[in-house]
């Protein structure tokens, strides 16, 4: 279904309402008088087959009796009849299906068939759909509220998309008490089609948006998510509340719209990847979209803070660490430009503290001058309501810097009633104020974070490594041909070694005196690990032996190995015990597990036995560029340990890092693989490689 249908979402020329109704309160009539009531100009058509006239508009009895073409159909029937009414869309030729109607896959098996039903029908004829269970979709650029909610915005430069009808209601709401506009408003629904990637290659070469906000419960078209919000957020930032973080928050998005959730840390890596500014409460939702909506973007990191209450300054001054920024250090200029103007008992250095007596005046010298350091990016102007401040005053000074500043601006008044006119004067304006330093810092930050992540994300190119794939597929083959979807960590290993990935020198060995010769032969002392299928944490079950320095201790511990993991997993199947060279190293993990939504995602942390309870690891989903595995290797608590902490050597991190892509190139060039995991990989110091010790290689099971 081609990209006319998204245009048409947005620009339609003219409109059906399949359900309008002449009774005041139901749905089919609210959507014609919010039609009318946005001024909409084009061509408007009611159709009931009980109506003659709805709203002084001729109603028509179908879509086939309406004269001339139908750009786009807004569906409010019973879900039962929206199949039949999707067949006539499609032989009326309409671009795209707004359906309002619910009762479809959030109600249970029924309503997912009916739901099933409605996108066969839709894909036959190449109409695009929105929804089903939606609100409707709102374009302020075209005059349309095709929704029904008579909370129409003020036309501005946000885009939105929600997933739940109830959080549309509250953003309008929102928008309407800050006087934030909007460009376009979107109530996705079900998502039998258009999805939020459909959204976004949309969204991004619209003019009219200068930021996308996002509701998600949600996904299941990741891969293309991803790719086109890379692109989108390269022009634009994108906002994204994701939903259903918990795992009762998972199960609650599950009953609340059919979406699947899918893993918490695996969105994180998603959305980071793709350069979305995540957040975590409505809230902060609301407060980055009205300073990203309305000021211009900072140069670099460093703050500037004017307040007339030092507490507050001292607030400010904490959250910087917490949100990325930091307290520019003014000139001398500067300092001494605001020492000969503020009293001597206000402070000078950053934060500025023009004192609780502050006039109007005092606060528009000291704005103006920290503006004019070239150490400064960005300004937070803190207000208490003190009985000498003219807080109306200072805020209309703030607003005459609405859309003549070089650098964002923000107001942080803190209180109630008395701040209350202030703010009311900012939000006229278009100047973010909000009710706390801490959110003032947050908004701020968040901006010099999507600045970084739009200069990093100049590095687009995923890394390709070349594998004997054909081996591969012969060792994948001789496991299915057993019955088995979980390989031996020899059979895990060779494939390893297919990708080039080094292996340490191992020899398996079924007897003890086989075992003592393969030792002698790789040298002293040697690491001793069962083989075996069926067995994925070998040290758990006493599987592992590291440090055997003799031909005699290799054979005791053969006999001690084979006994004691007999006892423990009985019935497991045991091919022997593999000998391997003993390296050193540090010990980190790699591997992949593969979301449903988003396709390989790939693991890097700390390794060992106790990766689970220390849980330093981060994850990126493949393909990967260098700048992402870069940032993934950055990123873990443990890094100082590798570049050599305290005195310690550097490990080597460019082997390290062309292991993690080898492993990802093995996830992508054969998706049957559903688990992959080295845990550990030994990374020797600088210049003396990386080595894989272990591999733990699961197979999708075939259908």
């Amino acid at each position: 279904m081609g990209p006319d249908g998204m245009r048409s979402l947005f620009e339609a020329t003219s409109i059906a309402v399949v359900g309008a109704s002449q009774k005041e309160g139901k749905i089919g009539h609210i959507i014609v008088k919010n039609l009318i009531g946005s001024g909409y100009r084009g061509g408007l058509y009611p159709v009931n087959p009980k109506a003659t006239e709805i709203l002084g508009l001729k109603c028509y009895p179908d879509l086939a009796s309406i004269p001339g073409e139908v750009e786009m159909v807004v569906v409010v029937v019973p879900s039962v009849a929206v199949p039949q009414v999707m067949e006539q869309i499609g032989e009326k030729g309409a671009k795209v299906a707004v359906v309002i109607s619910a009762g479809f896959r959030e109600t249970g098996r029924e309503g997912a068939e009916l739901e099933r039903k409605v996108g066969e029908i839709a894909r036959r004829y190449g109409v695009r759909v929105l929804g089903p269970n939606c609100m409707g979709v709102i374009s302020t650029s075209n005059a349309m509220n095709a929704t029904f909610t008579n909370d129409y915005p003020r036309e501005g430069p946000i885009a939105i998309s929600s997933q739940s009808g109830a959080i549309c209601s509250v953003v309008l709401d929102w928008a309407r008490a800050t006087r934030i506009g909007f460009s376009k408003f979107i109530s996705v629904g079900n998502k039998v089609d258009i999805d939020e990637a459909d959204l976004l290659a949309y969204l991004k070469d619209d003019p009219q948006t200068r930021v996308i906000g996002m509701y998600i419960e949600g996904m299941t078209r990741g891969q293309e998510f991803m790719q086109v919000a890379r692109e989108a957020s390269r022009c634009k930032p994108i906002i994204a509340l994701k939903a259903g973080r918990t795992t009762s928050g998972a199960k609650a998005a599950s009953s609340h719209t059919g979406a699947l959730s899918g893993s918490d840390i695996v969105y994180d890596a998603a959305l980071a990847q793709s350069g979305v500014v995540r957040v975590k409460t409505i809230d902060e939702l609301f407060d980055l979209l009205q300073v990203f909506a309305t000021m211009p973007m900072p140069k670099g990191e460093g703050l500037a803070i004017v307040t007339n209450a030092g507490g507050h300054g001292v607030m400010a001054a904490d959250a910087c660490s917490d949100f990325g920024l930091t307290l520019a250090s003014f000139e001398k200029s500067t300092i001494e430009k605001l020492k000969g103007y503020l009293p001597e008992a206000a402070n000078v250095y950053n934060p500025v503290d023009v004192l609780g007596d502050a006039t109007a005046a005092r606060y528009e010298f000291a704005l103006k001058t920290v503006m004019e350091d070239p150490n400064v990016s960005c300004v937070a102007v803190l207000l208490a309501p003190l009985d000498t401040v003219d807080i109306k005053a200072v805020a209309e000074h703030l607003a005459s810097f609405s859309g003549k500043v070089p650098m964002p601006v923000v107001g942080a008044f803190v209180g109630g009633s008395k701040t209350s006119a202030g703010i009311e004067v900012m939000h006229e304006a278009n100047v973010p104020c909000y009710d706390s330093p801490d959110k003032a810092i947050r908004a701020l930050g968040a901006m010099v974070r999507y600045r970084k992540m739009k200069e990093a994300s100049s590095d687009t190119t995923s890394v390709v490594v070349e594998g004997d794939r054909q081996k591969v597929k012969e060792i994948i083959g001789s496991v299915r041909a057993t019955g088995r979807t979980s390989l031996s960590e020899s059979e895990g290993k060779e494939i390893l070694r297919a990708y080039g990935v080094n292996i340490p020198m191992e020899i398996t060995a079924k007897t003890p005196e086989e075992a003592a010769q393969a030792a002698a032969k790789i040298g002293f002392p040697v690491v001793m690990k069962i083989d075996s299928p069926d067995i994925a944490h070998k040290s758990d079950v006493g599987g592992v032996m590291v440090g055997v320095n003799s031909e005699e201790g290799v054979r005791q511990a053969f006999e001690l190995m084979m006994s004691k993991v007999r006892s423990r997993v009985p019935g497991a199947t045991l091919n022997g015990i593999t000998i391997c060279q003993m390296v050193k190293g540090k010990e980190v993990l790699m591997g992949m597990t593969r979301d449903e939504q988003f396709g390989p995602v790939i693991t890097f942390g700390l390794g060992g036995v106790f990766v689970e309870i220390m849980k330093d690891v981060s994850q990126r989903i493949a393909p990967l560029t260098r700048h992402d595995v870069d940032s993934m290797v950055r990123s873990i608590r443990s890094y100082p340990i590798l570049t050599g902490a305290r005195g310690g050597k550097a490990a080597d991190i460019e082997s390290l890092k062309d292991t993690i892509f080898k492993i990802a190139q093995i996830a992508l060039d054969f998706p049957e693989i559903s688990e992959l995991e080295v845990n550990p990989v030994m990374v020797g110091d600088e210049g003396k490689g990386t080595y894989a010790v272990d591999a733990l290689v699961v197979l999708r099971r075939e259908n």
